[in-house]
């Protein structure tokens, strides 16, 4: 259970639910770590949607570029 700190008190039941989620799937045991813990997946996962979208991107030009030369 992650015990009410100043800036936890300030998060709506949802999220302090989520928090307690996160630290049982991760085993870890304060607010601060679970916090550390997601920010630190919010940055891999956001290097990982900007990796996709440049792969999109190149995939759409690709597929524009096979198209023109059909035409």
């Amino acid at each position: 259970m992650i015990k009410n700190s100043t800036y936890i008190r300030s998060f709506t039941p949802t999220q302090k639910k989520q928090l307690e989620q996160v630290a049982q799937e991760q085993g870890l045991k304060n607010a601060n770590d679970v916090l550390l813990f997601t920010l630190s997946s919010h940055i891999e996962l956001t290097k990982d949607v900007a990796r996709l979208n440049r792969i999109i991107e190149m995939k759409q030009k690709k597929i524009e570029s096979l198209k023109n030369t059909n035409l």
